[in-house]
């Protein structure tokens, strides 16, 4: 009785945001809103209060603002702070920082573990309370491209898609076809369900929007060599190759608020093979709020043990994504790949796997009833590495690290959000129909 009333307790703190940090496990406060601070060369400073986190990779005197993070947590004073070891100066106005805390990974793996002993009844009950009372750093309404997507990187600035061209609808297979391989700079909008019989060549400069009820079936799209790509609310159902097939030095592409299933039945897909393939050199990808259910693997980013000229390749971001698949989510080899804010709702097989010297940052996750969260290694591909902070784990295994990675705040602004509050989040924003299709392609309806 004793023992379940502690948890309680403890429940409702977290729920209340009583026990919300105003810096991320294992980093230091610097100083606060409003004040200068200094830090050493590429020092990773985190900007936030109530465990919500910008992060950017800054070096000597700035101030801490919103002006410098690209944005702020409403409710109360936010902190700047970075991660222990780093050497900084004193702050303008501000006493130095205190003494070093503990590593991130002994923190986070710390603050993992006490989650993970309460009672998944208790959680679940947790989660709601905290999801109502926390703010958001990302508007799921109409949110703008972010994440690897949105950095500058082979000549491009940002991810545009069909911005500035012409907006078709299209309601066919053969007119489909005709704008999708066409090099004109399009804006397409999805209309009804159309059957793609297989994969379907997608071109550079494009938008594709699904417009409500939109779907298209049996098929899916293949981006080879090509960039500045945009797909939002498009339903893929029940390719029997891959669904998302993006590879051959492609760059820049955003795909959210999708959905991705073989169909209402599992397991109707065994034999298919992936939802999502990025592979071959292909780079600055984001996946953000899309849901993907009734199918086993889901998404593999890397080709094969033997392709190693990804090195260096493969940036993916992936954030509030619904996970209610077997495995791969994603499977990663030789690449950058930051996973964050994301839903792992009941993976059969595994949730994350990080290989062949991958680079692998898992943060503000959200597992439930996922007994393998992360393998560092998995079948015959060797180790990557994996860092994990500040993950939820709810009737679910740990998840297995190594090494250091890499640092996403070096190549983008990101806010990380409470975990706690991230399975409600999700669910109701993940997927399609969650968005306005025409303020989504950014023309007026007709």
């Amino acid at each position: 009785m004793f023992k379940r009333l502690v948890s309680g307790v403890v429940l409702a703190l977290l729920a209340s945001g009583a026990l919300a940090a105003n810096r991320p496990a294992g980093f230091t406060t610097i100083c606060n809103e409003g004040k200068t601070c200094s830090v050493a060369s590429n020092t990773q400073v985190a900007f936030g209060r109530a465990d919500q986190f910008f992060y950017k990779t800054l070096s000597g005197t700035f101030l801490c603002a919103e002006a410098t993070f690209g944005g702020r947590v409403a409710g109360g004073t936010n902190e700047c702070s970075m991660a222990a070891g780093s050497a900084s100066s004193s702050s303008v106005a501000a006493s130095s920082a205190a003494s070093s805390a503990a590593s991130s990974k002994a923190s986070s793996a710390a603050s993992s573990s006490a989650r993970s002993s309460v009672a998944s009844s208790a959680a679940s009950s947790a989660v709601a309370s905290s999801a109502a009372a926390s703010s958001v750093a990302v508007d799921p309404t109409l949110n703008a491209v972010d994440g690897f997507a949105a950095a500058p990187a082979f000549g491009l600035a940002t991810t545009t898609g069909g911005a500035g061209g012409r907006a078709v609808k299209v309601s066919n297979l053969t007119d489909l076809k005709a704008l999708t391989d066409s090099n004109e700079k399009l804006i397409i909008l999805i209309n009804g369900v159309i059957d793609m019989q297989g994969m379907v060549p997608l071109r550079s400069d494009k938008t594709v929007v699904g417009l409500p009820g939109a779907k298209l079936i049996n098929g899916g799209f293949e981006i080879y060599k090509r960039q500045n790509i945009i797909i939002r609310n498009v339903f893929f159902q029940g390719a029997p190759d891959d669904t998302l097939k993006i590879n051959q030095n492609t760059h820049h592409v955003w795909v959210d608020h999708c959905t991705f299933s073989d169909g209402d039945v599992y397991p109707d897909g065994l034999e298919h093979d992936g939802l999502f393939d990025i592979t071959r050199q292909t780079s600055h990808i984001t996946i953000s709020y899309s849901h993907f259910k009734n199918h086993s693997k889901t998404m593999l980013i890397g080709h094969s043990d033997g392709a190693s000229t990804d090195t260096g390749y493969l940036k993916t971001s992936i954030h509030h994504n619904w996970f209610q698949t077997d495995q791969r989510h994603p499977r990663v080899r030789f690449g950058e790949v930051h996973v964050y804010n994301n839903f792992y709702d009941g993976n059969k097989l595994y949730g994350i796997a990080s290989t062949m010297e991958a680079d692998v940052v898992v943060e503000g996750n959200y597992f439930r009833n996922v007994l393998y969260p992360a393998y560092v290694g998995y079948a015959e591909s060797g180790p990557g590495d994996l860092v994990q902070r500040n993950n939820v784990l709810e009737n679910s295994g740990s998840l297995q690290t190594r090494g250091s990675a890499f640092d996403p705040a070096s190549y983008y602004s990101y806010a990380v959000e409470n975990p706690a509050g991230i399975p409600v989040k999700v669910m109701s924003a993940a997927g399609v129909d969650k968005i306005d299709p025409w303020k989504a392609a950014g023309v007026a309806p007709f």
